[in-house]
């Protein structure tokens, strides 16, 4: 008897599109309307009136399809990719845009020079304290990512890229050595082999000689040094948010809470009766 190679099949959305017809009731094809300055929608051979219809899964029948080797020509297979990835949860369906593949393109393209920038970036002697702030943020990221992977939210896996994006813009401005950056900067371009492989393997290449990629691997040890905020709550109202360590217990919370000025007030010849404590989220004081 033969068995499945998987152990589950997961469903994904339609890509949809917007119908168009003529006055006639033809179907058009989205290359046959255009838009006027004032948003209506015509046909582009006579000017006539289109029809727009609701979004719907694209097919043959009603014309509202778009043709991938065009897109792919204009734009690259890693660009179409990625905004088919970034527009919603896979399971869910996907709204066809030209304007979100146009900007997943420049994004590709802002990756692509960013990597460039580092490559041929001035070195610096790097503060410990400010690296060890990348590398942290950077981790909590990777551990973020691999949970999204692993629970299909691919979507969500983008939007953490745009915000890495960021991070390393940020960071290629302070006291940070190449060697970091580099070494950082080559984890987040093996994390995106699967997203878009042209360009991750393109600035692979150049940013290192390996070969071979393995998928990074999280730091527990960063994990723990890495910093939470968390809600100060007097009878189950926020007073006050204190940062502190990640997964920092009772005790320890309780000795920063103590050192906060405009919480003792609350105190004031008052009995906690009930401390309500969740890691990393909340302590609540119920007071008599």
């Amino acid at each position: 008897k033969l068995k499945e190679p998987f152990k589950g099949l997961f469903t994904q959305g339609m890509v949809c599109h917007e119908t168009y017809k003529d006055e006639r009731d033809n179907w058009l094809f989205p290359y046959e309307v255009e838009k006027n300055s004032s948003g209506t929608v015509l046909k582009k051979n006579d000017k006539t009136t289109v029809k727009v219809g609701s979004p719907e899964a694209m097919s043959k029948s009603k014309k509202n399809v778009i043709d991938p080797e065009e897109m792919i020509k204009s734009y690259g297979a890693d660009a179409v990719r990625w905004f088919i990835l970034s527009d919603s949860p896979p399971e869910k369906e996907i709204l066809w845009s030209n304007n979100g593949l146009i900007a997943a393109n420049k994004f590709l393209q802002k990756l692509y020079n960013l990597n460039d920038e580092i490559i041929n970036r001035k070195n610096q002697r790097g503060s410990e304290k400010v690296e060890k702030e990348l590398k942290i943020t950077f981790n909590n990221y990777l551990n973020k990512i691999n949970n999204l992977i692993d629970n299909f939210s691919l979507n969500v896996v983008v939007a953490s890229i745009y915000e890495i994006y960021s991070l390393l813009t940020k960071y290629i401005k302070l006291n940070v050595s190449n060697a970091t950056l580099r070494e950082i900067l080559k984890d987040v371009f093996v994390i995106l082999i699967p997203f878009v492989p042209h360009l991750s393997h393109e600035c692979l290449s150049q940013l290192t000689n390996e070969k071979k990629f393995i998928w990074p691997k999280v730091s527990t040890s960063l994990l723990k040094d890495q910093k939470v905020r968390m809600a100060v709550q007097i009878n189950g109202k926020t007073r006050s948010i204190i940062e502190i360590k990640n997964d920092s217990e009772e005790k320890l919370v309780n000795d920063e809470c103590k050192k906060i000025k405009n919480l003792t007030n609350y105190f004031n010849d008052k009995k906690i009766k009930k401390t309500i404590f969740v890691k990393n989220k909340i302590i609540n004081y119920i007071l008599e």
